[in-house]
């Protein structure tokens, strides 16, 4: 993980996945590209990666679904039909001066002078080309009751 990983990581804990999810056509049919290129290699990875300190946005880990034999299309359903997380840039700006502190203090392994030269107003991105394989989609709120429901009914969660 790079400091874009990091950025990336902390805008997505702040304002969820909503750009991806305005379009639902684009948004299918990049979730079907993707999913279409995941090798369903065993994975030690759990299909739920919760992100944020609150424990309700989480990372939705394609490669163990795609495993596990979860249909696509339900999948799709699933992240359309959740809420916008209408994340602030005020909460993004909180929580990144966080991530700054641990640097300093030397408890994350980071460049602080990296971290303090990104800019807060880039939007999202990509990660870095050290980070290696990543498909996931961003769950927005895990306490959102039909978002939950949906994830126990496909067996990501218990």
């Amino acid at each position: 993980m790079g400091v874009d990983d990091v950025y990336k990581l902390v805008l997505q804990a702040c304002e969820g996945g909503d750009h991806l999810l305005k379009d639902p056509d684009i948004f299918v049919a990049e979730l079907r590209k993707e999913w279409a290129n995941v090798k369903p290699i065993p994975s030690v990875d759990s299909p739920i990666q919760r992100i944020h300190p609150s424990g309700r946005v989480a990372r939705l880990h394609l490669r163990p679904c795609v495993q596990m034999g979860i249909d696509l299309v339900e999948v799709a359903q699933l992240l359309l039909a959740q809420p916008l997380k209408a994340g602030t840039h005020d909460a993004f700006c909180w929580a990144w001066a966080g991530v700054l502190r641990l640097a300093r203090r030397g408890e994350i392994p980071f460049d602080i002078e990296e971290l303090e030269a990104v800019s807060l107003t880039r939007g999202a991105t990509h990660h870095g080309d050290t980070y290696g394989f990543a498909a996931y989609r961003i769950l927005n709120d895990l306490s959102h009751r039909p978002t939950r429901e949906a994830l126990c009914r496909l067996g990501l969660l218990p």
